[in-house]
């Protein structure tokens, strides 16, 4: 593949790289750390009779049975950020030396160097993901962006105003299970980026979404198909969704994102810092423990406030950032 890959992520706003990870090396300590984090659920709300043999069954069954419990906020225990809203003192959270480990992959980072050059920080909004096939979720999941279906939506508009305005920021989804059409992969339409930042609205879900995204299915799609190894890489004006899980199988991911240094992240005061510098000064947070301190420090700042991060969606005054004036 041509290797301007900052050319090509503007230009379409997406881009498959093929076998960039092992799945050994990369991606298997994470899939560990997932299921060492439903044993410790198991041991917490499941009856001391039905604990060892709950215990016995593999990842997939673990997490069908755990999700069945009526754990509140249990994409939460998955999830590698502070929960948005209701943050108290113990508010769990995804946050394991594996993690860290892929966030700092020098493998990630040299593509990411070609397009935000060599500068750059680990922005905070980031998500691991574990969709059910959907016939096994609760029906208020199933749009539920941790779990289930997203719609479609830019990557920009869950920024601060000042984030939205001034971060150069790109997404890097990464799949720890082959990703198809059937079990749930993201989709995109080509060169819909280069209509800048869009109109939003907050759905009956409470999920953001694109103002008239009704008119995108109309429009010709591209299928994010991935294989474990691959990365895909979306601009921060990407105009993507998520399908549903139509199979018998788990879709399981992650979705990290970086921007340029001297730049806001868009959701302060949630851990940025640098993970790539030609200064090694910069380079202040090198190992887990550090990353963990930074979240703790901002968990005590968000609980009296009791959320981790607001954002304006993004209303531009008339409507000439309405998609249906727009194609």
């Amino acid at each position: 593949m041509n290797k301007n890959y900052k050319t090509l992520l503007e230009k379409h706003g997406y881009l498959k790289i093929k076998n960039v990870l092992n799945f050994d090396y990369d991606l298997k300590p994470i899939l560990n750390d997932m299921e060492f984090v439903m044993n410790e659920l198991i041991i917490k709300f499941v009856s001391k009779k039905l604990q060892q043999k709950v215990l016995k069954y593999d990842f997939k069954k673990k997490y069908t049975y755990i999700s069945k419990l009526e754990i509140h906020d249990l994409d939460q225990y998955f999830n590698t950020r502070l929960p948005r809203d209701q943050v108290k003192k113990d508010s769990d959270y995804f946050a394991t030396n594996s993690l860290w480990n892929l966030i700092n992959n020098k493998k990630i980072l040299n593509v990411v160097e070609k397009i935000l050059g060599p500068e750059i920080l680990s922005n905070p909004v980031q998500n691991t993901r574990i969709k059910q096939p959907e016939k096994k979720l609760q029906k208020k999941s199933i749009f539920n962006g941790l779990s289930g279906r997203t719609p479609w939506h830019q990557d920009a508009a869950v920024l601060s105003k000042k984030g939205q305005r001034l971060t150069d920021m790109v997404t890097v989804w990464i799949p720890f299970t082959r990703t198809t059409i059937k079990n749930g992969c993201m989709i995109t339409v080509s060169k819909f980026n280069k209509l800048g930042l869009l109109n939003h609205i907050s759905n009956s879900n409470g999920e953001v979404q694109i103002k008239n995204s009704e008119i995108i299915d109309k429009h010709k799609a591209v299928a994010l198909e991935a294989n474990v190894g691959d990365i895909i890489l979306l601009h921060k004006h990407s105009v993507h969704c998520s399908l549903p899980n139509k199979s018998n199988n788990f879709r399981i991911s992650a979705d990290l994102r970086y921007n340029k240094a001297g730049q806001p992240s868009g959701r302060e005061p949630l851990p940025s810092f640098y993970v790539r510098s030609k200064s090694k000064k910069n380079l202040k947070i090198i190992n887990y423990k550090q990353w963990l301190g930074l979240w703790e420090k901002a968990k005590n700042k968000c609980i009296p406030r009791k959320y981790a991060f607001k954002y304006t969606i993004p209303t531009f005054k008339g409507t000439k950032k309405d998609l249906i004036n727009l194609i």
